[in-house]
């Protein structure tokens, strides 16, 4: 039968490789992660919707020349002015 201290001893050498590889797992882990590409918001522009929206802005815009909030949207404040010289008065 085994003597109690070589019984510590040996859960002892366990409990170490268990720590030592949990760790070895956690740095693994952390220095892929680190070393990913970051996913930042913003950096990739989908062109296709926008073009779409114009798109959309200029037909209805063609129905309706005198609808402000669609000239704003395409950025075209001199038509703004031109419907209504008193916009920029409203504004808070």
């Amino acid at each position: 039968m085994a003597k109690p201290a070589d019984l510590n001893s040996n859960l002892l050498f366990l409990l170490s490789c268990v720590a030592v590889i949990t760790i070895l797992l956690l740095t693994s882990f952390n220095f892929s992660n680190y070393l990913a590409p970051k996913k930042v918001l913003g950096t990739e522009t989908n062109t296709e919707e926008i073009l779409k929206e114009k798109g959309f802005w200029e037909e209805f815009l063609a129905k309706n020349p005198d609808y402000l909030p669609g000239w704003l949207e395409i950025g075209r404040l001199d038509k703004v002015y031109e419907i209504n010289p008193n916009f920029w008065e409203l504004l808070p």
